[in-house]
C-alpha cells in the first residue's frame, strides 16, 4: 500500500531524466512511481490511490503533458502538478497544464526536492 503523503508520480519520456528523478526523490524519502507518457501515468493513477504530487514533462509522444493534465483534472482535481520541462517558456507550459509550480530542464536537484516537499505535504 502506498503512503500517499510521500508518493510522487514522475512522468517523462526521457529514461535518463526518469532515472535521475527516481533516485533523487527516493534518497529524500519519497516513494516514486514512473510513467513514460500521459497514458501510462493515467493507468498508474487508476491502479491505486493517487500520488500526493505529480512531476510532469510537457513534450512527450502519445499523450503529452497538457493532454494528461486535462484528463487528470477531470478525475482528480486536487493532485498538485509540477511541470518540469525543457521548453523555452516553462511558466507558459505550466499555465497550459494549470500546474502549481514549474521547473526548467536541466533541473536543480535541491529546487526539485524543495518543490516536491512543498506540495507533497
Amino acid at each position: 500500500m502506498r503512503n500517499r503523503e510521500r508518493s510522487v508520480l514522475v512522468v517523462d519520456d526521457d529514461p535518463d531524466t526518469l532515472s535521475a528523478e527516481r533516485e533523487l526523490l527516493r534518497e529524500n524519502g519519497f516513494e516514486v512511481m514512473l510513467a513514460r507518457d500521459g497514458a501510462e501515468a493515467m493507468r498508474a493513477i487508476e491502479a491505486g490511490p493517487p500520488p500526493s504530487v505529480i512531476v510532469l514533462d510537457i513534450q512527450m509522444p502519445g499523450v503529452d503533458g497538457p493532454a494528461f493534465a486535462l484528463e487528470l483534472r477531470r478525475h482528480l482535481r486536487h493532485v498538485p502538478l509540477i511541470v518540469l520541462t525543457g521548453a523555452p517558456d516553462a511558466r507558459h507550459e505550466a499555465d497550459r497544464c494549470n500546474a502549481e509550480a514549474f521547473l526548467s530542464k536541466p533541473f536543480d536537484t535541491d529546487r526539485l526536492v524543495r518543490t516536491v516537499r512543498r506540495f507533497a505535504a
